[in-house]
């Protein structure tokens, strides 16, 4: 029989492995590049596989395979679609900075008088700046600046050209392949690693991981977005005033959002510093005062970046200390060169998270704060009802109180049935009962407009001979959603009831005698009573003045998006339910979702 290690072995054999690979780490400098690219492809190219598999359902390997086709296809093409024009842009831009630098050198500032016994004297300052200057040109200071020198100093140097040119291409093949090795076999990598992991500790390492998650989607989403906006905002708002090369301060301003905080403004001050010495294409102003606009408007759409669009975009999740982004980057740029300094960023964030957890755990204290759920939503149900105390309960009726017409789905379903090996059966039905859900915004709108033709009682007499040439017969007996009825039952000794439906009074009538349940509702409101079904606010209003109950006062319970706008368009409160064709994210509008209908007496 196998001995035991005692707790002691175990620590110190987690301590060393844990030493050897940062050894090991740090011994293999030239990996951390390729690595990193790859972790980083791996990432990006996750985003489009995981949203394509959440709506078809494909085999997670021809999914990475087809988005990977595209990704070599975009390597393949963007070269000859877009460097060339890339090229000359960035070339425009770098012989624009080496005339503004030669001006530098020749400038003599002169002293500035401001008061008869108080001289400023430019000199002292501008001396070591163009030495500075002077030595990044030429270390020698004897020769004259050349841009075609300072754009392409491999020109003299084809056989490391060529040598860097290779190990470019090895790098890609790598990354590529790594990277999708680890985008297929994630699922079977991340259930390995939770297998081998402590139950108890097992959830905790899933908000962990989920928390990293959001800091790099946060990122790399996040930036992205705003670097597009506010480099086209630089691009168009530059050239108006007349910046030389404008559509190049706008992709450096794009570049500079990935160092939040510092690529800004090292942008702001290179736009500025191109209008001081080189002013305007077309202003009359001087130089200097043509500057200050410059360096205005480039200040005030930081305030507007910084205020508006990024805790919009980004959030709060990389919200970082200037002080810590530049010196993350100084090591980033130590590490791993531009990766480095473009990564510094995200990588303290999560470094941030996995301290604080660690923090907490060590502190005997919960690493994280309670997720958004039921306990946040009831509070916020209860200070809302505070606020506004519920005077009636509407409902709807398909979805809310009788189940769903699962035999129009699976008719729909069928329709699609030639697409069996894009969309298996399960997909099919969600597909078909969103586009249901979806569909009854403009079948509403179209009803309206008929009713006030006076053609309404045209179309529902041909839709029923329709449905029963189709073979779709009106169902005898109506499906209660399971609970509902002695909800109603309990519901409404407290509060007086009433249905908005867009069904036919025939229709709702029946529901309600057979499950003798009109007695309940002091008011009944269906296409045949208005002129306008939801999601018109028009049904939820008639019903409260039957109800002789303000509209604020009224809550609204639906299964759709439809039942939500119209309560929301009338003032009123929305609960929706889970139980019809709605899902989590088409409600989230409504100020409560819950599971079912039935459990709305556990809210009210």
């Amino acid at each position: 029989m196998s001995s035991r290690w005692s707790p002691f072995y175990k620590q110190l054999v987690v301590i060393v492995s844990l030493a050897a690979c940062v050894w090991v780490f740090f011994r293999v400098e030239a990996l951390w590049i390729p690595v990193m690219l790859m972790l980083l492809l791996a990432y990006l190219v996750s985003l489009p596989v995981n949203a394509i598999l959440h709506h078809t359902g494909w085999p997670r390997t021809l999914v990475a395979a087809l988005v990977y086709l595209f990704v070599i296809v975009l390597i393949v093409l963007t070269p000859a679609l877009l460097l060339p024009r890339l090229v000359a842009m960035v070339r425009g831009f770098g012989i624009t900075l080496a005339n503004v630098i030669a001006q530098l050198l020749q400038a003599k500032p002169e002293p500035l008088f401001i008061t008869p016994s108080l001289t400023l004297d430019p000199g002292i300052l501008y001396a070591p700046i163009n030495q500075w200057l002077t030595g990044i040109l030429d270390p020698g200071a004897g020769s004259t600046l050349n841009p075609q020198d300072l754009l392409f100093p491999f020109a003299t140097r084809a056989a490391v050209f060529v040598r860097s040119a290779v190990s470019g291409v090895v790098t890609v093949f790598f990354v590529l392949v790594l990277s999708f090795y680890l985008v297929k076999d994630w699922t079977t990598i991340s259930r390995f690693v939770m297998s081998r992991m402590p139950e108890t500790m097992i959830p905790e390492l899933r908000r962990l991981w989920s928390e990293l998650s959001r800091v790099w989607d946060a990122f790399v989403r996040g930036q992205i977005i705003l670097g597009l906006t506010m480099g086209v905002v630089v691009w168009i708002t530059m050239s108006i005033l007349g910046v030389h090369n404008a559509p190049a301060l706008g992709l450096l301003f794009f570049l500079g959002e990935f160092v939040p905080g510092v690529g800004p403004v090292f942008a702001g001050i290179t736009g500025s510093l191109i209008a001081l010495i080189l002013g305007s294409t077309w202003l009359p102003l001087p130089n200097l005062w043509f500057a200050v606009l410059v360096a205005s408007v480039y200040f005030l759409l930081g305030q507007i970046e910084n205020m508006y669009i990024q805790p919009r975009v980004v959030g709060r999740r990389i919200a970082l200390h200037p002080i810590v982004v530049i010196l993350g980057a100084l090591a980033g740029a130590h590490l791993a060169g531009i990766l480095g300094i473009l990564l510094a960023a995200p990588l303290i964030a999560s470094v941030r998270v996995l301290f604080g957890y660690t923090y907490h755990k060590l502190a005997d204290e919960a690493p994280f704060p309670p997720q958004e759920g039921q306990i946040d939503q009831r509070l916020f149900w209860d200070e809302l009802l505070q606020r506004r105390p519920i005077g009636a309960v509407l409902f709807d009726l398909d979805g809310t109180l009788i189940e769903t017409d699962d035999q129009i789905v699976d008719l729909v379903a069928r329709r699609f049935r030639f697409l069996e090996r894009l969309l298996p059966s399960n997909k099919r039905r969600d597909l078909a009962r969103r586009w249901l859900m979806t569909s009854e915004v403009f079948v509403n709108g179209f009803i309206t407009l008929l009713d006030r033709l006076g053609l309404d009682g045209h179309l529902f007499r041909m839709n029923y001979r329709f449905r029963r040439w189709r073979g779709i017969r009106e169902p005898e007996n109506f499906v209660a959603v399971a609970g509902s009825s002695e909800m109603l039952h309990k519901l409404a000794r407290r509060l007086p009831l009433a249905i908005v439906t867009s069904r036919s009074r025939e229709e709702a009538t029946a529901f309600l005698n057979q499950y003798q349940l009109g007695c309940l509702f002091a008011a009944v409101v269906t296409r045949d009573d208005v002129k306008r079904l939801k999601p018109h606010p028009m049904p939820v209003r008639a019903a409260a003045t039957k109800l002789n109950v303000p509209v604020e006062a009224c809550v609204l319970v639906g299964d759709t998006t439809v039942d939500v706008r119209a309560a929301k368009a009338a003032g009123a409160l929305a609960v929706g339910v889970l139980c019809g064709f709605g899902e989590q994210p088409d409600l989230q509008a409504a100020d409560l979702v819950i599971e079912s209908s039935a459990d709305l007496m556990r809210w009210l």
